[in-house]
């Protein structure tokens, strides 16, 4: 199944399941697909199109499990739509190199970013994905989590996410630089920041989805 057609499932199930907009996000995308060309934008960040899906970052828990399914894995064991349980917006900060100061001071902006959405604090969720193919070492994962408690924990591998994000149109090299990726209430990563965008930017981007969407 092609990106475009997994990506047209996913709006027509949500348009199922709500009738308020959908995620803007996902609007765009549509609207991308079917013109064949993604129309002016102001977004900070650069857009993906078709978005991967989340399970592209081959996201891992500590125990080697995956932190997340696909769209089309949840999905499969609901009964009906009613079942289907929203998620939160995801801010994801991958790297494969040790976390030094430069990396720790984004976590803490990414983190003032979050307090600074308010009310609409819960609908997103932090995640550092550590993407140098092991688990964080005990004293790390300790640290981030007295440092960053709200902030999820996983790990990948460098080269399998480069590899999938480049089948979808997103050239990342984890050897150069650190990403912050935007994913979706549905799992669509429909957006990635480098060092050259700023927290600012990033709330920018943010600010404007949680607007205009009904998701999350």
């Amino acid at each position: 199944m092609s990106p475009e057609t997994k990506n047209k499932l996913k709006l027509t199930f949500l348009l199922l399941i709500t009738a308020l907009p959908v995620s803007l996000a996902t609007m765009s995308f549509k609207s991308a697909t079917d013109t064949g060309e993604i129309t002016a934008t102001s977004n900070k960040g650069r857009l993906i199109n078709p978005p991967a899906d989340i399970s592209a970052l081959d996201m891992r828990d500590s125990e080697g499990n995956p932190a997340f399914r696909s769209f089309e894995e949840e999905i499969a064991t609901l009964a009906d739509s009613e079942e289907y349980e929203i998620k939160p917006w995801l801010l994801v900060f991958v790297t494969a190199q040790q976390c030094a100061t430069a990396c720790e001071e984004r976590l803490h902006y990414l983190q003032q970013l979050h307090i600074a959405l308010g009310k609409n604090i819960q609908r997103v969720r932090r995640y550092y994905l550590n993407a140098a193919g092991q688990p964080l070492n005990i004293e790390t994962a300790t640290r981030f989590r007295e440092d960053f408690p709200s902030m999820g924990i996983a790990f990948s591998d460098a080269i399998t996410l480069e590899t999938n994000m480049r089948e979808a149109g997103a050239q990342l090299s984890l050897r150069e630089q650190d990403y912050v990726l935007l994913i979706d209430p549905v799992g669509n990563v429909m957006m990635y920041y480098t060092d050259e965008q700023s927290a600012e930017d990033i709330m920018t981007d943010l600010e404007k989805l949680l607007k205009y969407s009904s998701l999350g």
